[in-house]
């Protein structure tokens, strides 16, 4: 999901993207976006190693096949072509439409061929020499080694720039449309609806919602942790309209991850209560537990998945005997296998109503809310 605050660093500002700690960001309407991510939101974990519509694609042999023709494993990844696609449409069009509909607005009969550029056209002002001295040294340990504030200088001027007009531009755009000034004359690719078999896992909130939210998570991924407080939210706030199912997905089978993935299924397998306290233990074992480098490096990652499930009330020699049987095991890899071929290939992501969540710069909580919104409107008209 796009970041609204600055977590990433100063680097390649010359290229247009910040380098920052675990991946590539590159400035986007509303702030950071992560770049090379897959699944439903912005930034995602990745595996080790590793569309819905109506139109014709092809014919073989006077056979038409649309989308919803195609293999099921390819209907996902022809979905992120197309949101590519979309995506990168969209954001160029948002900036040339405003750019035509800001120049009609101070002058009518302005020349589409002679137009001023949008930060004219926005008059906003430079950054000023306080913004970037407490944004440098907000990031300075992160930074090149070596690099002054002076060296910096011309870069974050560029970069501190370049991110007021895009959250300007964004804040335009909402005004326009939202006042029926502008609107875009193309779609938004819909997510393929794949049957997702969550029956036997967890789940909180109303059994019988009109929405069932799946998250798909591991316990060892920042990202993960960082959306976690939106689901409780959406719990808290919509969990009598919204069901959520808990898929613990293994980014790494045989290390930490899939150790507290075995872990919440063991505690599962004792009472509900007992996984849900579990799952909260495990998404505060420390991410620096799975880089144990000790001789028998698996009996230090099960103690710790063990210990994850000591306050949780759970019996804990039944736990940990669970969590190094072949059951456990064989629990999580199938979990990696099935849900692999739904479309998951990093954490979070999540689906909702058995489509893919693609949140494009949205929150978590507000798309849920949002659709949560919609669907009350729809009954309440038909």
């Amino acid at each position: 999901m796009a970041n609204s605050s600055i977590g990433a660093v100063v680097g390649s500002l010359v290229l247009g993207t910040v380098i920052g700690i675990g991946g590539t960001f590159a400035v986007t309407k509303g702030g950071f976006k992560k770049l090379g991510g897959s699944g439903s939101s912005g930034e995602t974990c990745s595996v080790d190693g590793a569309g819905g519509g109506s139109a014709d694609l092809f014919t073989i042999a006077g056979k038409s096949y649309t989308a919803a023709d195609l293999p099921s494993d390819s209907q996902d990844v022809y979905f992120q072509v197309e949101n590519q696609a979309y995506r990168g449409k969209r954001d160029f069009l948002e900036d040339v439409a405003l750019r035509i509909a800001l120049a009609q607005e101070k002058n009518p009969s302005a020349d589409l061929a002679a137009l001023p550029p949008l930060s004219e056209l926005l008059s906003l002002p430079q950054p000023s020499e306080e913004e970037m001295k407490e944004f440098y040294k907000k990031n300075e340990k992160n930074l090149p080694p070596g690099s002054t504030y002076e060296q910096l200088k011309p870069q974050l001027q560029q970069f501190l720039g370049s991110r007021s007009l895009s959250t300007e531009v964004a804040k335009k755009v909402t005004e326009f449309e939202q006042a029926g000034k502008l609107k875009f004359s193309f779609a938004e690719p819909v997510p393929p609806r794949v049957e997702l078999p969550v029956a036997d896992y967890p789940s909180k909130g109303n059994a019988n919602a009109a929405f069932t939210l799946v998250e798909v998570s591991d316990y060892l991924c920042p990202h993960c942790r960082t959306v976690k407080p939106e689901v409780d939210a959406i719990l808290a706030e919509m969990g009598d309209k919204v069901k959520v199912v808990q898929v613990n997905f293994s980014l790494r089978p045989t290390g930490l991850s899939g150790y507290l993935a075995r872990g919440a299924y063991c505690a599962s397998k004792q009472s509900a209560d007992f996984f849900w306290k579990y799952h909260d233990k495990a998404f505060a074992v420390p991410l620096e537990a799975q880089q144990n480098v000790s001789p028998d490096a698996n009996k230090e990652f099960l103690k710790v998945a063990v210990e994850a499930g000591k306050e949780t009330g759970a019996d804990v020699k039944a736990l940990e005997s669970c969590i190094e049987s072949a059951e456990a095991s064989d629990y999580v890899n199938k979990t990696n296998q099935v849900f692999g071929s739904k479309g998951v290939s990093g954490t979070p992501t999540f689906f909702l109503n058995n489509r893919k969540l693609v949140l494009a710069g949205k929150g978590l909580r507000e798309s849920v809310a949002a659709a949560v919104k919609d669907g009350a409107s729809a009954t309440k008209s038909n």
